[in-house]
Protein backbone atom coordinates (compact mmCIF):
# COMPACT_ATOMS: atom_id res chain seq x y z
CA UNK A 1 0.00 0.00 0.00
CA UNK A 2 1.15 3.54 -1.18
CA UNK A 3 1.39 6.01 1.76
CA UNK A 4 1.16 10.07 1.96
CA UNK A 5 2.56 12.63 4.64
CA UNK A 6 2.64 15.85 4.57
CA UNK A 7 4.01 18.81 6.17
CA UNK A 8 1.69 21.51 5.33
CA UNK A 9 2.07 25.15 5.75
CA UNK A 10 -0.70 28.02 5.98
CA UNK A 11 1.55 30.84 5.62
CA UNK A 12 0.13 33.28 2.84
CA UNK A 13 3.48 32.76 1.02
CA UNK A 14 3.37 28.59 1.36
CA UNK A 15 6.53 28.54 -1.52
CA UNK A 16 9.43 25.80 -0.30
CA UNK A 17 7.20 24.74 2.99
CA UNK A 18 4.56 22.02 1.92
CA UNK A 19 6.73 18.92 1.72
CA UNK A 20 5.00 15.13 0.75
CA UNK A 21 6.76 12.14 1.54
CA UNK A 22 5.70 8.87 0.25
CA UNK A 23 6.45 5.32 1.33
CA UNK A 24 5.16 1.66 0.65
CA UNK A 25 3.93 -0.58 3.67
CA UNK A 26 4.42 -3.76 3.21
CA UNK A 27 3.10 -6.11 6.50
CA UNK A 28 5.17 -5.21 9.28
CA UNK A 29 7.88 -2.87 7.29
CA UNK A 30 7.10 0.84 6.18
CA UNK A 31 9.87 2.30 3.55
CA UNK A 32 10.00 6.06 2.98
CA UNK A 33 10.60 6.20 -0.92
CA UNK A 34 10.45 9.66 -1.59
CA UNK A 35 10.21 13.15 -0.44
CA UNK A 36 9.09 16.10 -2.90
CA UNK A 37 8.53 19.87 -2.26
CA UNK A 38 5.01 21.21 -3.27
CA UNK A 39 5.54 25.18 -4.50
CA UNK A 40 1.71 25.77 -3.93
CA UNK A 41 -1.05 24.47 -1.94
CA UNK A 42 -3.06 23.79 -5.44
CA UNK A 43 -0.46 21.31 -6.16
CA UNK A 44 -0.86 19.51 -3.19
CA UNK A 45 -4.72 19.51 -4.00
CA UNK A 46 -4.15 17.33 -7.12
CA UNK A 47 -1.60 15.35 -5.57
CA UNK A 48 -4.18 14.41 -2.71
CA UNK A 49 -7.31 14.13 -5.18
CA UNK A 50 -5.29 11.96 -7.69
CA UNK A 51 -3.80 9.56 -5.23
CA UNK A 52 -6.56 7.55 -4.17
CA UNK A 53 -4.45 6.60 -0.76
CA UNK A 54 -4.42 7.51 2.85
CA UNK A 55 -2.68 11.01 3.83
CA UNK A 56 -1.37 11.95 6.92
CA UNK A 57 -1.77 15.48 6.87
CA UNK A 58 -0.67 17.69 9.98
CA UNK A 59 -3.41 20.75 10.00
CA UNK A 60 -5.97 20.75 12.16
CA UNK A 61 -9.38 19.82 10.55
CA UNK A 62 -11.88 21.59 13.06
CA UNK A 63 -12.14 24.41 15.86
CA UNK A 64 -12.90 23.47 19.67
CA UNK A 65 -16.06 22.38 20.65
CA UNK A 66 -16.69 25.64 22.28
CA UNK A 67 -16.04 27.88 18.94
CA UNK A 68 -17.81 25.52 16.83
CA UNK A 69 -20.60 25.77 18.88
CA UNK A 70 -20.27 29.66 19.24
CA UNK A 71 -19.34 30.58 15.56
CA UNK A 72 -20.58 27.34 13.05
CA UNK A 73 -23.88 25.92 14.92
CA UNK A 74 -21.99 22.72 16.78
CA UNK A 75 -21.60 21.62 12.85
CA UNK A 76 -18.43 20.36 11.30
CA UNK A 77 -20.15 20.81 7.59
CA UNK A 78 -21.10 24.10 8.11
CA UNK A 79 -17.61 24.88 9.50
CA UNK A 80 -16.16 23.50 5.89
CA UNK A 81 -19.02 25.03 4.17
CA UNK A 82 -18.29 28.34 4.93
CA UNK A 83 -14.87 28.15 4.25
CA UNK A 84 -15.03 31.06 1.42
CA UNK A 85 -17.30 33.20 3.74
CA UNK A 86 -14.55 35.04 5.27
CA UNK A 87 -11.28 37.10 3.97
CA UNK A 88 -8.14 36.06 6.18
CA UNK A 89 -8.49 38.66 8.43
CA UNK A 90 -12.07 38.52 8.74
CA UNK A 91 -12.10 34.44 10.18
CA UNK A 92 -8.43 35.58 12.40
CA UNK A 93 -11.30 37.86 13.53
CA UNK A 94 -13.72 35.20 14.62
CA UNK A 95 -11.36 34.27 17.37
CA UNK A 96 -9.87 37.31 18.83
CA UNK A 97 -5.92 37.26 19.83
CA UNK A 98 -5.17 33.73 22.13
CA UNK A 99 -2.71 32.31 23.22
CA UNK A 100 -2.41 29.23 22.21
CA UNK A 101 -1.94 26.35 25.64
CA UNK A 102 -3.45 29.18 28.17
CA UNK A 103 -7.03 28.10 28.10
CA UNK A 104 -8.46 24.61 27.96
CA UNK A 105 -11.26 26.21 26.27
CA UNK A 106 -9.14 27.18 22.95
CA UNK A 107 -7.85 23.57 22.31
CA UNK A 108 -9.73 20.31 21.17
CA UNK A 109 -9.68 17.74 23.87
CA UNK A 110 -7.18 15.85 21.19
CA UNK A 111 -5.01 18.88 20.93
CA UNK A 112 -4.50 18.67 24.92
CA UNK A 113 -3.94 14.46 24.37
CA UNK A 114 -1.07 15.31 22.26
CA UNK A 115 0.07 18.68 23.26
CA UNK A 116 -0.56 20.50 20.07
CA UNK A 117 -1.21 24.15 19.94
CA UNK A 118 -4.45 25.99 19.81
CA UNK A 119 -6.19 25.67 16.31
CA UNK A 120 -7.38 29.62 17.05
CA UNK A 121 -4.38 30.73 18.16
CA UNK A 122 -2.47 33.82 17.02
CA UNK A 123 0.64 33.85 19.40
CA UNK A 124 3.30 32.96 19.72
CA UNK A 125 2.31 30.83 16.35
CA UNK A 126 -0.47 31.92 13.77
CA UNK A 127 -2.29 28.40 14.09
CA UNK A 128 -5.32 30.18 12.42
CA UNK A 129 -3.36 30.69 9.45
CA UNK A 130 -2.89 27.29 8.89
CA UNK A 131 -6.43 26.42 9.34
CA UNK A 132 -7.72 29.47 7.75
CA UNK A 133 -5.67 27.74 4.04
CA UNK A 134 -6.74 24.13 5.34
CA UNK A 135 -9.99 24.56 5.89
CA UNK A 136 -10.20 25.58 1.96
CA UNK A 137 -8.25 22.27 0.97
CA UNK A 138 -10.44 20.44 2.86
CA UNK A 139 -13.68 22.09 1.28
CA UNK A 140 -12.54 22.02 -2.30
CA UNK A 141 -11.66 18.20 -1.48
CA UNK A 142 -15.61 17.93 -0.58
CA UNK A 143 -16.77 14.61 -2.49
CA UNK A 144 -12.94 13.64 -3.62
CA UNK A 145 -11.72 12.71 0.16
CA UNK A 146 -12.65 10.92 2.95
CA UNK A 147 -11.79 12.86 6.05
CA UNK A 148 -11.65 10.92 8.77
CA UNK A 149 -13.06 10.47 11.46
CA UNK A 150 -15.95 12.85 10.19
CA UNK A 151 -16.87 10.86 7.11
CA UNK A 152 -16.99 7.36 6.53
CA UNK A 153 -14.12 5.40 4.88
CA UNK A 154 -14.24 5.08 0.71
CA UNK A 155 -11.69 2.96 -1.07
CA UNK A 156 -12.01 4.31 -4.26
CA UNK A 157 -10.82 8.01 -3.03
CA UNK A 158 -8.10 9.59 -0.89
CA UNK A 159 -8.51 9.32 2.58
CA UNK A 160 -7.23 12.11 4.72
CA UNK A 161 -6.08 11.63 8.61
CA UNK A 162 -5.05 14.19 10.77
CA UNK A 163 -1.24 14.05 12.38
CA UNK A 164 0.68 15.72 14.06
CA UNK A 165 4.42 15.08 13.74
CA UNK A 166 5.92 16.81 16.91
CA UNK A 167 4.23 14.01 18.91
CA UNK A 168 6.08 10.90 16.92
CA UNK A 169 9.58 12.69 17.59
CA UNK A 170 8.93 12.86 21.14
CA UNK A 171 7.30 9.10 20.82
CA UNK A 172 10.46 8.43 19.55
CA UNK A 173 12.60 10.45 22.29
CA UNK A 174 14.03 12.60 19.34
CA UNK A 175 14.46 15.96 18.15
CA UNK A 176 13.62 17.15 14.60
CA UNK A 177 16.44 19.68 14.40
CA UNK A 178 19.22 17.23 15.60
CA UNK A 179 21.67 16.57 12.94
CA UNK A 180 21.35 12.90 12.74
CA UNK A 181 17.67 12.90 13.48
CA UNK A 182 16.58 11.54 10.34
CA UNK A 183 19.31 8.37 10.39
CA UNK A 184 17.94 7.43 14.03
CA UNK A 185 14.47 6.73 13.24
CA UNK A 186 14.60 3.34 12.47
CA UNK A 187 16.44 2.46 15.58
CA UNK A 188 14.24 4.75 18.16
CA UNK A 189 11.30 3.22 16.62
CA UNK A 190 12.04 -0.14 17.41
CA UNK A 191 13.08 0.89 21.02
CA UNK A 192 10.11 3.28 21.48
CA UNK A 193 7.35 2.20 19.96
CA UNK A 194 7.20 -1.19 18.31
CA UNK A 195 10.24 -3.81 17.88
CA UNK A 196 8.21 -5.81 15.77
CA UNK A 197 7.87 -2.64 13.20
CA UNK A 198 11.06 -1.83 10.81
CA UNK A 199 10.71 1.40 9.42
CA UNK A 200 13.23 1.86 6.19
CA UNK A 201 13.67 5.53 4.65
CA UNK A 202 15.15 5.15 1.51
CA UNK A 203 19.17 6.80 -0.25
CA UNK A 204 16.82 8.56 -2.36
CA UNK A 205 14.24 9.85 0.28
CA UNK A 206 17.32 10.64 2.91
CA UNK A 207 18.89 12.87 0.38
CA UNK A 208 15.84 15.15 -0.73
CA UNK A 209 14.77 15.49 2.92
CA UNK A 210 18.48 17.01 4.12
CA UNK A 211 19.32 18.47 0.75
CA UNK A 212 23.29 19.52 0.34
CA UNK A 213 23.96 18.52 3.59
CA UNK A 214 21.46 21.18 5.11
CA UNK A 215 18.45 19.94 7.34
CA UNK A 216 15.17 20.71 6.25
CA UNK A 217 12.99 20.69 9.39
CA UNK A 218 9.23 20.99 7.33
CA UNK A 219 10.69 17.92 5.09
CA UNK A 220 11.29 15.88 8.06
CA UNK A 221 7.80 16.59 9.54
CA UNK A 222 6.85 15.30 6.14
CA UNK A 223 8.59 12.03 6.57
CA UNK A 224 7.40 11.62 10.35
CA UNK A 225 3.83 12.39 9.30
CA UNK A 226 4.04 9.27 6.61
CA UNK A 227 5.86 7.04 9.22
CA UNK A 228 3.12 7.81 11.88
CA UNK A 229 0.09 7.25 9.34
CA UNK A 230 1.98 3.37 8.27
CA UNK A 231 1.75 2.43 11.60
CA UNK A 232 -1.41 3.58 12.65
CA UNK A 233 -3.19 2.25 9.53
CA UNK A 234 -1.36 -1.15 9.88
CA UNK A 235 -1.65 -1.11 14.12
CA UNK A 236 -5.20 0.44 15.08
CA UNK A 237 -7.48 -0.72 11.27
CA UNK A 238 -8.00 2.87 10.50
CA UNK A 239 -8.69 2.43 7.00
CA UNK A 240 -11.88 -0.16 7.39
CA UNK A 241 -15.84 0.52 6.82
CA UNK A 242 -16.39 0.12 10.05
CA UNK A 243 -15.95 2.84 12.57
CA UNK A 244 -14.57 1.95 15.80
CA UNK A 245 -12.56 3.78 18.49
CA UNK A 246 -9.04 3.37 18.51
CA UNK A 247 -6.62 2.07 21.37
CA UNK A 248 -4.90 5.75 21.36
CA UNK A 249 -8.45 7.81 21.73
CA UNK A 250 -9.48 8.52 24.92
CA UNK A 251 -13.23 8.56 25.25
CA UNK A 252 -13.42 12.13 25.45
CA UNK A 253 -12.04 12.23 22.34
CA UNK A 254 -14.28 9.89 21.02
CA UNK A 255 -17.34 11.45 21.72
CA UNK A 256 -16.72 14.69 20.22
CA UNK A 257 -15.02 13.53 17.33
CA UNK A 258 -17.85 14.41 14.92
CA UNK A 259 -16.96 18.23 16.25
CA UNK A 260 -13.63 18.21 16.84
CA UNK A 261 -11.69 15.45 14.78
CA UNK A 262 -9.10 12.93 15.93
CA UNK A 263 -5.01 13.19 15.80
CA UNK A 264 -4.13 9.86 14.62
CA UNK A 265 -1.09 8.61 16.95
CA UNK A 266 1.19 6.23 18.06
CA UNK A 267 1.35 4.98 21.62
CA UNK A 268 4.84 4.62 22.94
Amino acid sequence: MIIYGCDFSGAKNPEGKIFVASGRLDGDSFTVEEVSSCEDRLDLYCLIRNSRAPWGVDFPFSIPEYYLGQQYDSSWDKFIQGAYEDSREQFKQRFGQIHSGKNSRDLRVTDIAVDAKSPVSSTPIAMHAMLYGARRLLHNLRGEAAVYPFQPYREEVPRLYEIYPGHGWKALKLKSSASDALQAIPASFRTEVDSGFEVIISPAAAAAVDARGQANLHARDAVMACIQMAYCLRTYKLDSGEPSKPAFASEAEWKLRMHEGLVVRMIP
